[in-house]
């Protein structure tokens, strides 16, 4: 491999350098010199050769040669002066400027003009103007704001509230810059930053999280943390732009930056990562994959693993006895029309979640716990063994206030022997139909299925004189003979997410929750996120951003 050459009848003496910062005034003309100006510019142009005396032996004057170059027309015909100066002296020229040279001198004339008027401007009355150019958004700015920063921050107008730096001067601004992390000039601190991320700041600490504490910055796993205005940009109109996908996806779509986040998660306790939930509402929480929640996501319908309840073969561990094929199949009807979601799923005051269940709304219809086929008005409390119990062995007094109602209703007087006999001898029916005493309580609040007792009862009365059993766990207890276990019914199925049925008032329940197969309490009848991503989806008909679901913040439990 060899050093490029020269091209054939180029000149180097005549190459005009850019990087130089004078050049030879005849070089508009075509024929600059060989030496060119110097640093200074001054002409360094004397003569076109230096001649040499040569002298034979013996001789004692000798003569002068001409020593110019070849390339540059070789000996001149008249040769040098007898006092050995050249014979062809040069014109000397008035170097100018190179191009490159002007264009510098003007940079730095502009730069000086510029930093005199910011420093002017800076230190006089137009300071805010310069400084806050444009409005902040409606939450940073009011009266509310201004008493709020006051009281937090201690700050003497809007900016300050901020940027705390801000009534000082500009050689406190230049202390700060160079005191900050990381520092302008600290190559090594920026080296440990992700590519695409802004470290998070002293504004960051010392403003949005003192006024912003109900959140915390982001998972305990987070790599590095982002500087607030990264996503938040302010000065730019009365209303924040919401993030971009393009903002998540530089962390969850790059595998190097989800590697450190699934190192660093292992070692913290998994309770650190699970969103609080408000208090009163039950919450059915997943746990948390061994390598954390780190798969790589570019968009909701691309990389997005599937929701947390569905996955891993998770089950409900509720155990009331719940089949809700049999609810909405042809068996079970409601004013002789088979039941419909709506008719036990209705949405909360909010519109977003659904209702809790509750058993004097949705269920004492048809489970109105009869237990005397002949007196059917005779029915058992709901939520209490004690209360059974109690009405188990008040039953001569029911009879008795059934009797004394039906005499008055006819017009007569209830006479005590007739009421006695009606009661006793109905109480003797039930001992001899069901036993009596503890048998009687056993046989309600252990018996599942009715027709184990009444075999002839039909489809449509079973559940009306079913036991406890029949939907609860019921367990043997030495005080108080059964403990029935309550159903945990969660309010939120969904931690990680927000949602809100009010948006999907147009689709049917059942386009996202196939539960006219679902058999089992253990079932957890929610949709895929494949089934989601069909709508929600880039180009998709609804909206599929990460923050229509996710918000970056996790929610602070303290």
């Amino acid at each position: 491999m060899t050093d490029n050459q020269p091209s054939p009848g180029s000149d180097p003496a005549r190459y005009e350098r850019p990087s130089d910062a004078w050049v030879c005034g005849h070089a508009c003309d075509g024929k600059p010199c060989r030496m060119g100006p110097s640093a200074g510019g001054a002409c360094r142009a004397t003569a076109d050769c230096r001649p040499v005396l040569d002298k034979l032996p013996g001789e004692a004057k000798g003569a002068w040669r001409c020593t110019r170059a070849k390339e540059h027309g070789g000996p001149c015909a008249d040769g040098p002066r007898p006092d050995g100066s050249c014979g062809c002296p040069a014109v000397v020229c008035a170097p100018r400027r190179t191009l490159r040279n002007l264009r510098g001198r003007t940079t730095l004339a502009v730069v000086a003009v510029t930093v005199a008027c910011l420093l002017i401007g800076l230190g006089s009355g137009w300071r805010w103007r310069i400084l806050s150019p444009r409005t902040v958004s409606r939450p940073h700015q009011g009266d509310s704001f201004t008493h709020f920063a006051k009281e937090r921050l201690d700050a003497p107008n809007s900016c300050a509230a901020c940027h705390h730096a801000a009534a000082s001067g500009v050689a406190s601004w230049a202390q700060l810059a160079l005191r900050s992390h990381p520092a302008p000039f600290g190559k090594d601190q920026f080296a440990k930053v992700p590519v695409g991320v802004v470290p998070m700041s002293a504004m960051d600490r010392q403003s949005c999280a003192v006024c912003h504490d109900q959140h915390e910055f982001h998972q305990p796993n987070v790599v590095q943390g982002h500087s607030c205005s990264v996503c938040h940009v302010e000065h730019q109109g009365l209303a924040m732009a919401a993030p971009e996908d393009a903002q998540c996806a530089r962390c969850h779509d790059r595998a190097d930056v989800m590697q450190q986040s699934s190192a660093k998660g292992r070692g913290i306790g998994s309770e650190r990562f699970d969103p609080p939930v408000q208090a009163g509402l039950i919450a059915f929480r997943t746990p948390r994959p061994p390598g954390g929640r780190t798969n790589l996501i570019a968009s909701f319908g691309q990389g997005h693993p599937d929701f947390g309840a569905r996955a891993g073969g998770l089950k409900d561990p509720d155990t009331l006895r719940f089949n809700h094929a049999v609810h909405l199949g042809e068996t079970v009807r409601l004013g002789g029309n088979p039941l419909g979601c709506v008719d036990c799923h209705v949405p909360d005051s909010t519109g977003s979640y659904m209702a809790r269940i509750r058993y004097d709304q949705h269920c004492a219809t048809c489970h109105d716990l009869q237990f005397d086929p002949v007196h059917p008005e005779l029915k058992l409390p709901h939520g209490e063994v004690a209360s059974v119990r109690a009405k188990l062995r008040g039953l001569p007094l029911l009879y008795a206030e059934i009797k004394t109602k039906e005499l008055l209703a006819a017009g007569n007087p209830p006479r005590r022997d007739e009421v006695d006999a009606f009661a006793q001898q109905n109480v003797a029916r039930m001992r001899q139909t069901f036993g009596g005493g503890e048998s009687l309580e056993k046989l309600v609040l252990f018996t599942g299925d009715p027709r184990q007792v009444r075999p002839g009862i039909s489809a449509e009365r079973r559940a009306h004189y079913a036991g406890c059993a029949y939907c609860h766990e019921v367990l043997p207890d030495t005080g108080s003979l059964a403990k029935v276990t309550r159903p945990v019914i969660p309010d939120r199925w969904l931690l990680g997410g927000r949602f809100t049925h009010a948006k999907h008032g147009q689709m049917g329940c059942d386009g996202c929750h196939a539960v006219r197969e679902s058999r089992t309490t253990s079932d957890i009848n929610l949709p895929s996120q494949a089934s989601c991503a069909e709508c929600h989806k880039p180009g998709g008909s609804a909206p599929s951003g990460c923050t229509s679901c996710h918000t970056y913040h996790l929610l602070s439990s303290r």
